[in-house]
């Protein structure tokens, strides 16, 4: 009598299926839909508390916006969380017993700090939430002086999620207005630790008269000033006006607008991209004298005057040494190195640099910028030529 075997393709597939049992499901992950996304953090402190706020993302509300659907019109597409307690970990405690549902970071975008944190040290919130593995580096990091839970709840133009904002996007609105360039964590980080170079971090403001339909007025987020990080702390704030000239040494500039006026009235404006920039320096026994060279070309967008082009060249050329200058007397005054001129003298003569900053000494003075060099070349005069006139 003939013993039926099984078919080889039957035996092949058996340690296969043996093996699919041990095999973990996924019985154990949460639903997308039941846990909640956060999108922003602010860390304040007062009255001896750490206060967290979370700004919840709504993404329904984001799916339905490009989708072209309806906007929630209460909430605006977020929610905003508060915990308190005597430390950052214990406030974030305190939020999880009131939150419905489980937290996930992995989407987090932005940290706000207060004024008072910063005081303390960047390193006292930054170091707790860094210990998160869902916690990254490229987070976009701001400072404020307004309420953080007022940014945090401030809806953007048209009820747009948060995520359009100048919080959650801050790149898109400087590659049309270029003065305070955003900083990701890690290149504040870097800034802090690298000789040479002054850490910015910039400041969140609310703007609360700009914006409105016909129910009510909105306040907008805006960039609008710089505090000075030394050792991690807050030192100084400056405004923009005050950076103006910071911008023409960054070559990542965008586009920034020069406005020449006479007697309060606009004559001319014109945008530059991308500058360059070159810094030069000599060591007078032992004080560094530096020397700036720098090269632009701009575009004219607005003539209002019988102005002939050399006398613009002239007057933006005149105008720009000017801002280089005073946000440099600014950052003096701060003793703070805002145009970075040290970090050519690190980088090129260490055992100089070295030297002159001996026992933390700030080496710099009102006179160690000597000569601003300024070359402005007209690219463009704009669209058309008197493509509008009254005769």
């Amino acid at each position: 009598m003939r013993t039926l075997r099984p078919p080889r393709a039957a035996l092949a597939a058996l340690p296969i299926c043996l093996l699919a049992l041990t095999l973990a499901g996924c019985w154990d992950l949460r639903e997308l839909e039941h846990m909640f996304y956060v999108h922003a953090v602010g860390v304040d402190f007062s009255g001896g508390k750490y206060r967290l706020y979370v700004q919840i993302i709504d993404f329904s509300a984001l799916g339905k916006h490009e989708g072209g659907g309806p906007e929630p019109q209460e909430t605006g597409g977020s929610w905003v969380g508060l915990g308190i307690g005597g430390s950052i970990q214990e406030a974030l405690q305190d939020l999880y017993l009131t939150s419905q549902r489980r937290f996930y970071w992995g989407h987090l975008n932005s940290v706000v700090l207060s004024e008072s944190v910063l005081k303390q040290g960047i390193e006292t919130s930054i170091g707790v939430l860094g210990r998160y593995q869902e916690f990254r580096y490229t987070h976009w990091l701001f400072g404020t002086r307004e309420p953080i839970g007022d940014v945090l709840l401030a809806s953007p133009v048209l009820e747009f999620s948060p995520v359009y904002s100048q919080l959650g996007d801050p790149v898109d609105t400087y590659r049309q207005s270029s003065i305070i360039r955003p900083r990701r964590m890690f290149q504040l980080i870097a800034d802090m630790n690298e000789k040479g170079r002054t850490a910015l971090l910039p400041l969140i403001s609310l703007e609360r008269n700009r914006w409105a339909d016909t129910k009510k007025r909105y306040a907008a987020i805006t960039i609008r000033d710089a505090v000075i990080l030394k050792d991690g702390k807050w030192h100084a704030v400056m405004t923009d006006e005050q950076l103006l000239g910071k911008r023409w040494l960054e070559s990542k500039t965008e586009r920034a607008h020069l406005y020449l006026k006479r007697k309060g009235r606009t004559e001319a404006v014109l945008v530059f991209r991308h500058p360059k920039s070159d810094i030069s320096w000599r060591d007078e026994g032992g004080r560094i004298r530096f020397d700036l060279r720098l090269s632009l070309r701009a575009v004219i967008i607005e003539l209002s005057a019988g102005l002939t082009l050399d006398e613009i060249i002239r007057r933006a050329e005149e105008k720009i040494r000017n801002e280089v200058r005073n946000t440099y007397l600014e950052g003096i005054r701060r003793q703070a190195d805002v145009l970075n001129l040290l970090e050519s003298v690190y980088r090129n003569d260490l055992k100089l640099y070295r030297k002159i900053t001996a026992g933390g000494r700030f080496p710099l003075d009102e006179a160690s910028l000597r000569d601003i060099d300024v070359k402005v070349t007209i690219a463009s005069t704009g669209k058309t030529k008197d493509s509008f006139r009254v005769r």
